[in-house]
């Protein structure tokens, strides 16, 4: 009876809906493993709080992907067509007056309501650019359409960049890749990378002029340089590394590789991490390296499983979405996701400088991972619409 009154309800792509599952169980889980450390600074060692309190925001947001995919998608083309206007005021507003967290201003707070602006920004520009799209996939693109793609992809990738330089070059890649779906012509496409490499490259060159004639950073530009040189440079050590309150970064970068070798193929088992108590961020920033120490190889390569998985069915809907529009929102907001997680992945396994991505719908996480659930309610609200496979 329980099945059958789900399944009335729980509509859209059936398998998008188990991947949410066993991502979000999996992510009890792991984070109850690694907050340990984090327990016993907050707490006093009790890590029932946090696995209590991440439950908590994983079924508020499985509530919100259910309340998302019941409307009809096409609503949120015009709502995100509104907020595109506001986005570049509020990462100017965030910039200026936002939270601080980690040295850099990301997030805002609005009615006592907190969250990471790139979250909401992301969103907005995904869908926005996805409706522009589609409103052309069956007569000739106009030049001038086009330079207004580009010109909102730039500007919002750019001013992104300021304070999260990271998720700004996962969104540009986000945009171009939609746009290449969009069967936007290879011109306009070379036109995008170099809007985009010129804007991420002219911030970079500000942040060290602003470094060398003041003496300040411009965001978090100036430690995304030194991000990048310590990946570069392999002999770079703890004291010429970027620092801060956990150790420098390559010794971050150390603590993750020698929890993920004493991982092995089959793992040491759930709540044996020894890294979980050393690593910063153990629950959000290196929560992969601290699955696969528990997991092995076999876990990891069964989360990352997932993230295809879900690629996957992003994808497809491609295909059989009976509408322009749903198609290339559902493969733009999948893309943005398994990118983000990609990223984490990579950084965890020592294949890509220490940003700070965090793993979507596994990390730890409070608004972060409710914005995720607007995207995924979002694509499951597509999926309503197509051929079903």
């Amino acid at each position: 009876m329980i099945h059958f009154k789900l399944k009335n309800h729980l509509q859209g792509d059936k398998q998008i809906w188990w991947i949410l599952l066993l991502l979000s169980l999996i992510s009890i889980v792991v984070v109850y493993s690694s907050v340990s450390a984090l327990a016993y600074r907050k707490t006093d060692g009790n890590t029932e709080f946090f696995l209590l309190k991440h439950t908590f925001f994983l079924l508020i947001g499985l509530s919100i992907t259910f309340i998302i995919h019941k409307f009809d998608f096409t609503q949120y083309a015009g709502l995100a067509h509104v907020f595109l206007w506001f986005t570049p005021f509020l990462i100017l507003y965030t910039l200026m007056f936002g939270i601080s967290v980690g040295g850099a201003r990301r997030w805002v707070s609005i009615l006592g309501f907190s969250f990471q602006t790139s979250d909401f920004v992301r969103l907005v520009l995904i869908t926005n650019l996805s409706a522009m799209l589609a409103r052309r996939q069956h007569i000739e693109y106009k030049a001038n359409d086009l330079w207004i793609m580009i010109f909102w992809s730039g500007l919002i990738v750019g001013l992104l960049s300021i304070s999260s330089f990271s998720t700004s070059v996962i969104l540009g890649i986000t945009c171009f890749l939609i746009m290449w779906i969009g069967r936007v012509p290879n011109r306009f496409l070379v036109r995008m990378v170099i809007v985009l490499v010129v804007g991420l490259a002219s911030i970079l060159t500000l942040g060290l002029v602003v470094k060398r004639a003041t003496g300040t950073e411009l965001g978090r530009v100036q430690t995304v340089i030194d991000r990048t040189e310590s990946f570069i440079n392999k002999d770079l050590d703890g004291d010429d590394a970027v620092g801060g309150e956990h150790g420098s970064v390559s010794e971050q970068k150390n603590y993750a590789l020698i929890a993920i070798a004493r991982g092995g193929i089959f793992g040491i088992g759930p709540g044996n991490s020894s890294q979980k108590n050393i690593l910063p961020d153990a629950f959000s920033d290196f929560i992969y390296s601290i699955l696969i120490e528990e997991w092995g190889l076999i876990g990891g390569m069964v989360v990352m499983g997932l993230y295809l998985w879900l690629l996957y069915r992003g994808v497809w809907n491609i295909e059989n979405t009976k509408r322009a529009f749903g198609g290339l929102l559902s493969v733009g907001l999948t893309l943005s996701i398994v990118l983000q997680a990609f990223a984490h992945m990579f950084i965890n396994v020592g294949l890509g400088p220490v940003t700070g991505q965090t793993l979507p719908l596994i990390s730890m996480g409070g608004t972060s991972a409710l914005f995720t659930s607007v995207a995924i309610g979002i694509v499951l609200s597509v999926t309503k619409n197509v051929d079903k496979a």
